[in-house]
């Protein structure tokens, strides 16, 4: 009975039928992805706006160059979009629930992915919502604070 179950298991693995690389994600460009939120962002979204190698960041692997949309900031003057975020394979694994059909409007992120090279930038490894939150967190230090009233 063991050496049946085996045997098919087998079969299924020789016919592709249950390919050990289907666990894995593949991210192509132009592709929308849900993924794990932030409370406050429930129906937000991202688009793999760019996929490249740079010799600069080969311990990172590939750099996935994603725009973000359907953010919440409280008290912020941010739009609930961020235009260029680069992530790390292993970072997006950890984030993305599934493809989305989705025909929402993404920013172009031209123009982010040259700033980034510019500042010489660095990758997330970190999910994309804790990514989301750190950016807020940035932002927020970063304000001006307003003088309290005598």
């Amino acid at each position: 009975m063991r050496w049946r179950r085996m045997t098919a298991v087998g079969i299924l693995l020789t016919t592709g039928a249950v390919a050990p690389q289907s666990l894995a994600k593949t991210y192509k460009e132009g592709q929308v992805w849900e993924y794990r939120t932030r409370p406050q962002d429930t129906r937000s979204l991202l688009k793999i706006q760019k996929i490249e190698v740079l010799p600069e960041l080969a311990k990172v692997g590939p750099v996935y160059h994603v725009s973000i949309i359907g953010l919440h900031f409280s008290d912020l003057p941010l739009s609930g979009t961020l235009q260029h975020a680069p992530f790390s394979k292993a970072a997006l694994d950890a984030s993305v629930t599934s493809l989305s059909s989705s025909k929402a409007v993404f920013p172009d992120i031209d123009d982010g992915i040259a700033q980034w090279k510019q500042a010489r930038g660095g990758v997330f490894t970190i999910s994309v919502s804790d990514a989301v939150s750190f950016v807020e967190q940035t932002v927020r230090k970063q304000m001006p604070t307003q003088p309290t009233a005598p």
